[in-house]
């Protein structure tokens, strides 16, 4: 697999009460490791693929997310930036979850350079993130240049609040290049994307999720009952084992049923261990 897209530290904020404007709150706040492309590539290194990363961050935290990247087992290919790093500042809420964020070095990363990094018949992720600020010629050279190659594409749309900025009808010209995508609920309700695409997955929290093809067939499979710690990452961890999942079969055999009904499995399970425990990532191969 080869997975594109956000790098981001995450500062999480756990209310202990209720929010109080212009004074103090009691909260738990935890500093972690972030941004849904780099979390989707810790989940699938996690639970078996082969994973390649290509994001952008400082040119002064090359070597620390170099490591970070390697704890979990996926080997990163990072570009820099005189921007910061990305970060963002998640205010957790029940299943709810409120993002402050800065894209930082993430604005500045270059998909004409991920072309050279293609491997025949693998599995290309971008992050809806990652296509923010990108025109649509820049996103259909990369898409081109990966199913000439045999490449099966997958795409989470990423933020309502950003699609909604992009432009819905824009933002939804670029996601009908990809074989495969990961729309929450919310996010496929604005896009209106099943049956555009060979294969859609809507994935709604504790509720499990639904594949779609394009054909009108679907699949759904029920959530794990978990206590749940964080949400932060749930989806991310859900998309990093499904695509393992297809990883691990023929490029012709990968949008099957039968595959596919495996995958949401594999995915489901990764989505509640990932809110059982805080942080968007899995434990580190290699603390």
């Amino acid at each position: 697999m080869l997975v594109i897209g956000d790098v981001i530290d995450d500062i999480i904020v756990m209310p202990t009460s209720e929010m109080r404007i212009n004074t103090d709150t009691d909260a738990s706040i935890f500093k972690t490791l972030g941004g849904s492309a780099a979390n989707v590539a810790a989940w699938a290194a996690h639970t078996g693929a082969s994973v390649d990363f290509v994001g952008c961050v400082n040119s002064q935290d090359l070597e620390r997310n170099d490591k970070n990247f390697l704890s979990f087992g996926v080997r990163a290919q990072l570009q820099t930036s005189a921007r910061p790093t990305g970060s963002i500042v998640v205010l957790v809420e029940g299943e709810n979850r409120t993002m402050l964020t800065d894209r930082g070095a993430n604005q500045d990363l270059d998909l004409a350079a991920v072309t050279n990094h293609l491997e025949s018949d693998s599995i290309l992720y971008l992050s809806g993130y990652a296509l923010l600020g990108k025109s649509h010629a820049q996103v259909e050279s990369l898409v081109s240049a990966a199913h000439d190659r045999g490449v099966l594409v997958a795409i989470d749309p990423g933020s309502t609040g950003y699609i909604a900025d992009y432009g819905v009808e824009a933002y939804r010209s670029l996601l009908k290049m990809a074989d495969v995508l990961f729309p929450n609920l919310e996010e496929s309700e604005l896009l209106d994307v099943i049956g555009r695409v060979p294969l859609v997955v809507v994935t709604d929290g504790p509720r499990g999720a639904t594949a779609h093809w394009d054909e009108g067939q679907e699949l759904a499979v029920p959530g794990e009952q978990v206590d749940s710690v964080d949400p932060t990452g749930a989806g991310d961890a859900f998309c990093g084992a499904f695509l393992a999942a297809l990883s691990r079969v023929e490029r012709r055999e990968r949008l099957e049923s039968g595959v596919v009904a495996n995958a949401l499995q594999d995915g489901v399970r990764a989505g509640s261990a990932a809110v059982a425990r805080v942080g968007a990532r899995p434990e580190p191969r290699h603390p």
